[in-house]
């Protein structure tokens, strides 16, 4: 198998959906790798990616090796699966992959077999089970309760990030919906991190950690003011309020972690697509902002860091997104939008549909089907002192990043 034939395969598993019991059936066939595994399992809305990054890199800091299994990527399917910043190989993805597509044929046939994101689960507990690394920091693809990661029996730890409305399709149109399916991934004695508990939607975590007799650790014990975080954003400064409540919990089981270590590992913890400079003259900034909460995080940075900014903003957005409020939140700044389309388009708005959302006098309005094309616009109708927002969809994202 080549790589693209490993993307076709993978391409037609979307859709799918086996379960837990059916991925913990291929995990037994795989002689259960999770279960050697020490795992830190990361829920939420938004803020998940820079928290396994964070912590990740302080865990490297300290000497540890640190496993980070995180989606979606952005250029290559192999950022999904990094230890200690390096990524799997090809020879390693494609290795695995072939033992799953055995045990999925055996399973369901050649026709048929595991949806997309529970292949990487399967990949994941395997690579970082064969890496032998010292720590799993497990991302959930959706929700939490029903998601493919969470076969996992017992985490050391688990931690739920900031909550939204996102995925309500399959998690619930209201918070305290959401809140429930995330909280699924809160085991029996096990402690668990809070990011924020002040929004009533916490108390059902509460609830839920009580029955489950988990410690909770809560991220507003703990002050970054003195502290240089890598992570640009005000945003990242919350979220490293939640890494430290980690380091606190990790100690309480024994973990070594210096002060110098976690110091060390917040200042130089990187996420790339997220709040990235990747140009200047112009400068070109990436964030992969793709709802509302993420929007609302991204236009308060735009306002604030980066003050009087002259901004092109260019803009993709899903369809499964509330992309009228995201087109709102996004351009008030901006005095040139682009709206066009990541490569992963099948679900994307067209770009003439969101310009159409979009009446003002006083901006430049431009749709602009090809990714590629909107970037070039973007350079010849921006200043050299003018900032270049690419944004909307992590997929955008992805594809402008290495154009830049």
């Amino acid at each position: 198998m080549n790589l693209k034939q490993a993307q076709d395969y993978l391409n037609a598993s979307i859709g799918r959906k086996k379960g837990l019991a059916a991925v913990s059936a291929a995990l037994a066939a795989l002689d259960n790798p999770q279960e050697q595994l020490k795992v830190i399992h990361v829920a939420g809305t938004n803020g998940k990616g820079s928290f396994c990054a964070m912590l990740g890199n302080v865990l490297k800091t300290a000497g540890f090796r640190a496993g980070v299994f995180t989606s979606p990527h952005l250029e290559r399917l192999n950022e999904r699966f990094v230890i200690n910043g390096e990524q799997i190989t090809d020879g390693d993805f494609l290795r695995i992959l072939a033992q799953i597509i055995e045990i999925s044929d055996k399973m369901y046939g050649e026709d048929d077999g595991f949806a997309f994101f529970e292949i990487f689960v399967l990949i994941a507990f395997t690579y970082f089970a064969e890496k032998s690394v010292d720590f799993l920091l497990l991302e959930v693809g959706i929700g939490g309760r029903l998601d493919a990661t969470n076969v996992i029996k017992t985490p050391i730890l688990s931690a739920i990030m900031a909550i939204g409305y996102d995925h309500m399709e399959m998690l619930g149109d209201t918070l305290p919906e959401i809140a429930r399916e995330k909280g699924g991934i809160i085991k029996e004695n096990c402690h668990l991190v809070l990011y924020d508990d002040t929004h009533l939607v916490y108390n059902i975590f509460r609830e839920m950690a009580a029955a489950k007799n988990a410690k909770i650790y809560h991220a507003r014990d703990h002050s970054v003011n003195a502290l240089k975080i890598g992570l640009l954003g005000e945003h990242q400064r919350e979220n490293a309020r939640a890494v430290l409540a980690a380091c606190a919990a990790l100690r309480d089981l024994g973990v070594t972690l210096a002060d110098s270590h976690i110091m060390e590992g917040l200042a130089t913890a990187r996420h790339p697509g997220r709040m990235e400079i990747i140009a200047e003259n112009p400068m070109i900034l990436l964030d992969g902002a793709h709802n509302l909460q993420g929007a609302m995080a991204l236009a308060h940075n735009m306002e604030t860091l980066f003050a009087g900014g002259d901004f092109t903003v260019i803009l993709g957005i899903l369809r499964d997104k509330d992309y009228q409020k995201i087109v709102n939140i996004l351009t008030a700044p901006a005095k040139r939008i682009i709206f066009t389309k990541p490569s992963y388009d099948l679900k994307a708005v067209a770009p003439e549909n969101l310009a159409k959302l979009l009446k003002s006098d006083n901006q430049e309005v431009f749709a602009v089907q090809s990714y590629a094309e909107a970037l070039q616009l973007a350079y010849r109708i921006t200043p050299t002192d003018g900032i270049i927002l690419v944004t909307g969809s992590l997929y955008l994202v992805g594809d402008i990043r290495p154009l830049a």
